[in-house]
C-alpha cells in the first residue's frame, strides 16, 4: 500500500511537472509574441513623446519674441528661480516666467527627467539657466560673444532652419555624459530666428533615463517586459527618433524577461487546471446577469416570461443611440448604456425585474401596479435619465408600457412595443401606456 501511494505521489508530481513545463512553454511563447507585437506600440509611444517635447519647445519661440527687455548690468541674477548670467551691460529679455512654464509643460511628459533648460543669446551678452549648475557656470562664463551659439548651430546643422517649411528645425543630440556631474543626457536644440537672423538658441537637457521612464510606464500599463538592456536570446527592435543623427534606440526583451513574470503564474495554472476543468464541466447554471448593465439576460429570463401573467411591463429604449455610437464611438456608447441602466435601477424596487432585451432596449416588470401608477413610474424613470448629461451628452429615453391582465406575454409585448413606437413617433423622450386589452 505504501508503495502504491508512493507511485501515485510520484505520478502526480510527474504529471504536474509535465503540465507546468507545458504551461511555461505555452504561456511564455504567448507572452513573448504579445511583447513582440507590443514593441511597435512602444516604439510609437517613445517617438510620440519626443515629438510632444519638440512641439512644446517650438512654442517657446512665440513667448521669446513677445517678451519685454530690461537693462541689466554685468553680473549674475536670479529671477523666479531662473539664473541670468550677464557678461556685459545690456538690454536683456527676462524669460524666467516662460522658462518655468516651459519646464512645467515638459515635466508633464518627462517628469523629473528635465535636467537643464538654457537660453543662449546671439551674441551671447547674457544667458538664462534653469538651474544654473556649477558645470554650466564654469563652462559658459569664459565664452566669447558667439562661441556657444554658432558652434552648436554649425555642429547640429541648424543654420537657416527658417527656410524649412517641413522637416526638422529642431535637433536632438547623441547621448553624452555631462562633465562634472556625470549625468547622462541628450540635448534638444531649437534656434530662434527672426527676419532671417539667429537671435537665440534654446537648449533642453533631457536625462537619458527619460526613455526608461517611457518604457516603464508602457510596461506598467500593458503588462509588457520591454527594456533597453538585453541578455542572451533576446528580441530587439530599433526606434528611429526624428530630428537626430543619433543611433536608433534599441528596445526589446530577453528570455529571462519573459520567464520572470510568467514562471509562478504558469506553475499555478498547472496546479489549478484540473480544478478549473472540473468546475467548468460541473457548472450547470447559465449566467443570469448581463455584465455591462447588471440586468437579467434576455436568454435567461425570456422563458419565464412565457409563463407570466398579471404584471405591468415597460419597454425602454435609448433615443438616437445609433447616432451616439456613430458620433462618439462605442466606448462612449457603452458608458451611456451603463449609466442609463444605473439610473433605471435606482428608480425601481428590489423585487422589480429588469431585463436587457436588446442592445439599448430594456424591459422592466412590475407587480401590483395600476395604469396610473405605471405611468407615474415610467415618467419618474424618464425624467431621472434625462435630468443631467451622460459623458457630456444629453441622453433621453422613450418608454412604452402595458398592463398585462390574464393575457399571454407575447400579446402584451406587442402592445408595449406599439406604445414605445407611439412615443418615438410623437417626438421621443416621452411615455405611452396602453392597456393590453386595448385594440
Amino acid at each position: 500500500m505504501y508503495k502504491s501511494l508512493s507511485r501515485t505521489y510520484r505520478s502526480h508530481i510527474l504529471s504536474i511537472t509535465k503540465l507546468s513545463l507545458l504551461m511555461i512553454v505555452i504561456v511564455g511563447s504567448s507572452y513573448a509574441i504579445f511583447n513582440a507585437v507590443k514593441l511597435d506600440n512602444l516604439s510609437k509611444s517613445i517617438v510620440n513623446d519626443f515629438k510632444q517635447i519638440y512641439s512644446i519647445s517650438r512654442r517657446f519661440a512665440q513667448y521669446y519674441n513677445n517678451t519685454n527687455t530690461v537693462e541689466l548690468e554685468k553680473g549674475l541674477y536670479v529671477r523666479n528661480g531662473v539664473s541670468i548670467m550677464v557678461n556685459k551691460d545690456t538690454d536683456a529679455k527676462v524669460l524666467s516666467v516662460g522658462i518655468n512654464k516651459l519646464r512645467s509643460e515638459l515635466e508633464l511628459i518627462a517628469q523629473d527627467n528635465i535636467w537643464t533648460i538654457a537660453i543662449f543669446e546671439n551674441p551671447a551678452d547674457y544667458s538664462h539657466f534653469s538651474p544654473l549648475r556649477k558645470e554650466y557656470q564654469e563652462r559658459y562664463s569664459s565664452y566669447q560673444s558667439d562661441d556657444v551659439v554658432k558652434r552648436i548651430v554649425k555642429l547640429e546643422r541648424l543654420e537657416n532652419t527658417f527656410d524649412q517649411f517641413y522637416g526638422c528645425n529642431i535637433k536632438l543630440s547623441e547621448t553624452y555624459r555631462e562633465d562634472g556631474s556625470g549625468q547622462l543626457v541628450r540635448t534638444i536644440y531649437y534656434p530662434v530666428y527672426n527676419e532671417r537672423k539667429l537671435d537665440a538658441l534654446l537648449a533642453i537637457d533631457v536625462k537619458a533615463s527619460f526613455v526608461d521612464l517611457v518604457i516603464d510606464t508602457f510596461n506598467h500599463a500593458n503588462f509588457t517586459a520591454a527594456n533597453t538592456q538585453f541578455g542572451i536570446y533576446s528580441y530587439q527592435q530599433p526606434v528611429e527618433i526624428p530630428c537626430t543623427d543619433a543611433q536608433p534606440i534599441i528596445i526589446g526583451f530577453s528570455l529571462w524577461d519573459i520567464l520572470k513574470p510568467i514562471l509562478l503564474p504558469a506553475i499555478f495554472i498547472a496546479f489549478l487546471i484540473h480544478a478549473i476543468v472540473v468546475f467548468i464541466k460541473s457548472r450547470q447554471l447559465r449566467i443570469k446577469r448581463d455584465k455591462m448593465t447588471g440586468f437579467y439576460r434576455r436568454d435567461f429570463y425570456e422563458p419565464k416570461l412565457k409563463k407570466a401573467y398579471d404584471f405591468s411591463m415597460l419597454i425602454i429604449d435609448i433615443d438616437f443611440f445609433k447616432v451616439i455610437n456613430d458620433t462618439h464611438g462605442h466606448k462612449v456608447g457603452d458608458e451611456v448604456i451603463t449609466e442609463v441602466t444605473r439610473r433605471i435601477s435606482s428608480q425601481i424596487r428590489s423585487n422589480d425585474v429588469a431585463v436587457r432585451w436588446g442592445g439599448e432596449e430594456f424591459l422592466v416588470l412590475f407587480k401590483d401596479m395600476t395604469d396610473e401608477m405605471l405611468y407615474d413610474k415610467a415618467e419618474l424613470i424618464r425624467q431621472y435619465v434625462a435630468h443631467k448629461p451622460i459623458s457630456d451628452i444629453e441622453v433621453t429615453i422613450s418608454v412604452g408600457g402595458v398592463i398585462l391582465r390574464d393575457q399571454e406575454f407575447n400579446e402584451a409585448y406587442k402592445r408595449a412595443d406599439h406604445a414605445l413606437y407611439q412615443s418615438k413617433r410623437d417626438g421621443r423622450n416621452r411615455v405611452t401606456i396602453y392597456e393590453a386589452t386595448t385594440s
